[in-house]
């Protein structure tokens, strides 16, 4: 592909993510969000660098239960009314297969960074709850460690096999963190072939940060909440909170090249300046990282991608983070796995179709094989992500999202309210050839629901569109959105309501047009994939646009969860 130029600057500062701390923190001048090492750190390894003696690399194994996923469940059919008809109902999430998909949760006695907690200097924090349980084993290969309140590691996790990068020598956490650069014996193994690999294609690769323990990325973290122009917002896109970092893992790298690096120092940009993911050391990693039990879990969205380039962001609508890894992308950042299994999600990578709404990330393919459906977790609650968030607290005064939230039981599994969302009313307005449909929803607190989320102003059902393939934005491919065990959903249909057809290709769904319960406000990047989500609490509409069909004067609305409808009745559609 042909090197494309860094994006257009933007009123969000470059990002400067996950990096450890160069110089003790009585000296340092924090000007940035993570400081770069110069040169001749001990810290900063090139392909220039001794490196450990290659040895054995043992393939790594999840230790998760591997479930099947499960189907929609077909609708029932119901007879017309034209009165609400409410079905009384269970509102408990089914059971699931593997009862503990995130891991064992394992109690934390004391969280150690208070930056993050009420009483720190942000607005934005976590409740108590969120920081008292921990379900990420740190020595599984796989373990899957994210923005989620079930992606966090315990704050004394340090792995036991920390080597320096430079001499291969065993070091401690505390030697790691304050003077030398180090990963796990056998990410530090790989790291060294790859590094190898990269100096004979005549790219001279750099680390610049490795191992960072829990204290490390809460400093780094506060750092640069203080200084960001968005501030603690800001950092949760671009930077982990502590215990949800993956250089907590002892297998992540943050990657550059020598001759990124000194452009950074001439130019004083840094090497977290926007277009590395185009230059030659981005488009190397991006094609051969795997190759060495690699893998980059921080990618471009295909949709936010300029056409043809998997590495350049478009320029003509604004950055989100990635609904389905929960921060903005990352071309520097690479995770070992292990071989075996970096090959083994390199294929199923290829196979989801690699620049379509389908193409999975890490963290899809690590959720498969825990047998978790929809396409991620929604951050932990922290005052940021209000509307498409989680949290363990059971009070609503105790997080700073409130009822916006989804709330969650002791296996990490969202937990549905007693009691059962109601339609409170609906009505239909034609427009040529579309109708908006507005319903009115009342919902508990904390009432499951999941995208696509729709508003007057789209995304729209166009004639053949379905909640099987809806596009959330005009110029977006269609995507699906499958049903999720749990959620409940608005959903429209003509009456008569179209049959199903034979043949995979002209089967038209039963309940075509189904949109979220949630607030239209997250549309804009949760859109983007299939993920559960928090509806409004408490009376509220929502609006979706749907095609006129021909010869129907009458459109049926319901509210559908798991495939079974409740409250439908019939609306005018003139």
């Amino acid at each position: 592909m042909v090197s494309a130029s860094p994006p257009a600057a933007s009123s969000r500062t470059p990002r400067r993510h996950r990096t450890t701390a160069i110089a003790t923190l009585g000296a340092l001048a924090i000007t940035c969000r993570h400081p770069a090492a110069p040169a001749d750190d001990p810290r900063v390894l090139s392909s220039n660098s001794p490196t450990p003696t290659p040895t054995s690399t043992p393939t790594p194994t999840s230790t998760s239960t591997s479930t099947s996923t499960p189907t929609s469940t077909p609708t029932s059919t119901s007879t017309s009314t034209s009165t609400p008809t409410p079905t009384s109902t269970s509102t408990q999430t089914p059971t699931p297969a593997n009862p503990t998909p995130f891991g064992p949760p394992v109690a934390i006695p004391r969280y150690t960074c208070p930056v993050v907690l009420r009483s720190g200097s942000h607005r934005s924090f976590l409740a108590v709850a969120d920081t008292q349980v921990a379900f990420v084993d740190g020595n599984d290969p796989l373990a899957l460690a994210n923005r989620a309140p079930t992606g966090v590691l315990p704050p004394d996790y340090a792995p036991s096999d920390l080597v320096d990068l430079r001499s291969g020598s065993p070091r401690s956490a505390a030697a790691c963190e304050s003077s030398h650069a180090c990963l796990r014996r056998d990410a530090a193994t790989a790291l060294s072939a790859m590094l190898d690999a990269m100096s004979k294609d005549k790219v001279a690769g750099q680390v610049t940060s490795a191992f960072r323990g829990f204290s490390t990325q809460c400093w780094v973290f506060a750092s640069w909440a203080n200084k960001a122009r968005g501030g603690f917002c800001e950092a949760t896109q671009q930077s982990a909170l502590p215990g949800h970092s993956q250089h907590q893992l002892g297998t992540t790298v943050d990657l550059f090249t020598a001759e990124w690096a000194h452009e950074g120092m001439r130019t004083g940009g840094g090497v977290f300046r926007n277009g590395f993911g185009c230059s030659p050391g981005g488009r190397w990693l991006d094609e051969n990282a795997w190759r060495f039990g690699y893998v980059l879990p921080y990618p471009i969205h295909p949709d936010d991608r300029s056409q043809g380039s998997r590495c350049e962001p478009r320029r003509d609508r604004p950055q989100t983070i990635n609904a389905k890894t929960g921060y903005m992308q990352e071309p520097w950042h690479l995770r070992f796995v292990g071989a075996d299994a970096a090959s083994r999600y390199h294929e199923a990578w290829l196979a989801s179709g690699p620049g379509s709404p389908d193409e999975i990330t890490l963290e899809q393919w690590l959720r498969r094989d825990r047998g978790l459906v929809g396409d991620a977790e929604l951050p932990v609650c922290d005052g940021c992500e209000c509307g498409a968030c989680a949290t363990f607290a059971p009070d609503d005064h105790g997080t700073p999202c409130g009822a916006a939230s989804l709330q969650l039981d002791a296996s990490g599994r969202a937990l549905a309210p007693s009691e059962p969302p109601v339609l409170v009313g609906a009505r239909a307005t034609r427009d040529g050839g579309v109708i908006a449909v507005e319903v009115t929803v009342r919902s508990p607190p904390h009432t499951i629901t999941q995208t696509p989320v729709t508003s007057a102003e789209g995304p729209t059902y166009g004639p053949g569109s379905t909640y099987e393939s809806l596009a959330p934005h005009a110029d977006d491919p269609p995507r699906a959105y499958a049903d999720l065990a749990g959620a409940w959903r608005v959903a429209v249909e003509p009456v008569p309501p179209s049959v199903p057809q034979g043949g995979a290709e002209s089967r038209t769904p039963r309940w075509p047009w189904r949109t979220s319960l949630a607030s239209a406000e997250i549309a804009g990047a949760w859109n983007r994939a299939n993920v559960l989500l928090p509806a409004r609490a408490d009376e509220s509409s929502v609006v979706v646009r749907v095609p006129a069909t021909p010869g129907t004067s009458k459109l049926r609305v319901t509210l559908l969860r798991d495939g079974v409808e409740h409250d439908t009745r019939e609306i005018e559609s003139f």
